[in-house]
C-alpha cells in the first residue's frame, strides 16, 4: 500500500454584507465575475448566500496550505469590489432560511421538488476533506474503521452554537439542521465493495436516488471520485483551524492504512447507533480548546510527522470575519 495519499478540501463560506455582516444572496454574480480567474474551483450551493471553494488534487499537506491562501486571497479581492466578504462558521448568528432564496441550478430545483423544507432550511455552512485511496476495496476498509473518528473530528471542528437569532445552547447547530435528510449520519461497516455497490443499486432501483453522491453519511467513498470523504465538519473559524482538521484527517487516514497493512490491530467495528449517541453528546459539550497545529504518528516505526505550516494574512485584504 502506497505511502503517499493526496488530498482535496472544500469550504463552504457564508456571503455577507461588508458593512452589516447580513447574508447576501450573490453566488450567480460572483459565479460570473470570478469565472475567469476561479474555473471550477468556485462553486454554488444549495442556498445564495452560499460560496464553495474547491481546491485542486494535493500531493501534501504543505501543497494544501499554499492553494487554500491562494484562493482566499483571490475570494476576498473579488468579494471586497462587491461591497461583501465571508463569514467562516457553519451557521449564521441572526438569518432567517425562509428569507434566502435558493439557487436555480437543475440538481437543487430537483432536491427541492423531493426534499421540500428539508433542504431549504439547509442555511449551514461546513468543512469536506477527501482523501486519496488506492482501491475501492480499501475506500471501504477504510471508511468503516475511520468512522470511529467522526465525533471527535465533530466536537473538534463544532463551530455553529447559533440559530435565526437565539444562542442554542449546543455547540454544533448544523449538525441538528442536517440530520433530517435522508441517507445521512453514519452508515453501519460493510464487507466489501460489492455489498456497498449492492446497497447502492438497490436505492436506485427503487427509485430512492439516481447515483451514490445522494448518498450524505458523514463519512463516505466518494461514488467518483478515488477517494473516502470526510463530511462531519463544521465550517471552521479560522485557515489554521482547518488546517489542524486536515492534518488529523491525513493523519488518522495514514495510521490506520499502516495497521492494516501490517495487520497491526483488529478490526474494531462500532455501530452506527452507538457512533450516532457519541456524534450526540458531542454536539452539548464539544471540545473548546485550542489545538496544537503539529500532528504526528508512530505506527511501529520511525516518527512521521504532518504539520501544517502558519498562513500569512494577504497583505491587500483583510482578515475574514468569524464568529
Amino acid at each position: 500500500m502506497s505511502a503517499h495519499f493526496t488530498l482535496g478540501i472544500e469550504e463552504e463560506f457564508q456571503i455577507v454584507d461588508r458593512r452589516t455582516g447580513q447574508l447576501t444572496p450573490s453566488i450567480l454574480a460572483i459565479l460570473e465575475k470570478g469565472a475567469s480567474q476561479f474555473g471550477d474551483k468556485i462553486k454554488p450551493e444549495m442556498l445564495q448566500s452560499t460560496v464553495e471553494i474547491v481546491t485542486d488534487i494535493c500531493p501534501n499537506i504543505n501543497a494544501a496550505r499554499l492553494e487554500l491562501q491562494s484562493l482566499h486571497t483571490r475570494l476576498l479581492r473579488l468579494l471586497e469590489e462587491e461591497g461583501l466578504t465571508i463569514i467562516s462558521a457553519g451557521t449564521h448568528p441572526t438569518a432567517s432560511w425562509p428569507d434566502q432564496p435558493s439557487t436555480p441550478d437543475e440538481r437543487y430545483i430537483e432536491l427541492e421538488e423531493e426534499l421540500q423544507d428539508v433542504v431549504r432550511s439547509l442555511l449551514i455552512f461546513g468543512l469536506h476533506v477527501h482523501v486519496g485511496v488506492e482501491s475501492n476495496e480499501i475506500a471501504i476498509v477504510l471508511m468503516n474503521q475511520l468512522r470511529t473518528w467522526i465525533p471527535h473530528l465533530l466536537a473538534l471542528s463544532a463551530n455553529s452554537p447559533f440559530w435565526g437569532g437565539r444562542f442554542t445552547g449546543l455547540k454544533s447547530y448544523r449538525s441538528v439542521m442536517w440530520r433530517p435528510l435522508p441517507r445521512n449520519g453514519v452508515s453501519e461497516p460493510f464487507a466489501s465493495w460489492d455489498e456497498f455497490d449492492s446497497y447502492v443499486q438497490s436505492l436506485v432501483q427503487a427509485g430512492c436516488i439516481d447515483n451514490a453522491k445522494k448518498i450524505w453519511w458523514d463519512i463516505r467513498p466518494h461514488p467518483f471520485f478515488r477517494t473516502v470523504e470526510f463530511r462531519i465538519c463544521d465550517m471552521p473559524a479560522t485557515v489554521d483551524d482547518t488546517g489542524v482538521l486536515c492534518v488529523m484527517v491525513w493523519t488518522r487516514r495514514s495510521l490506520t492504512s499502516y495497521k492494516i497493512t501490517a495487520s497491526a490491530c483488529a478490526m474494531l467495528l462500532e455501530s452506527c447507533w452507538t457512533l450516532w449517541m457519541m456524534s450526540w453528546m458531542t454536539w452539548a459539550v464539544a471540545a473548546r480548546s485550542t489545538t496544537c497545529a503539529s500532528c504526528s504518528m508512530t505506527p511501529g516505526g520511525p516518527e512521521q510527522t504532518a504539520r501544517w505550516p502558519p498562513i500569512e494574512k494577504p497583505a491587500v485584504c483583510k482578515p475574514l470575519l468569524s464568529i
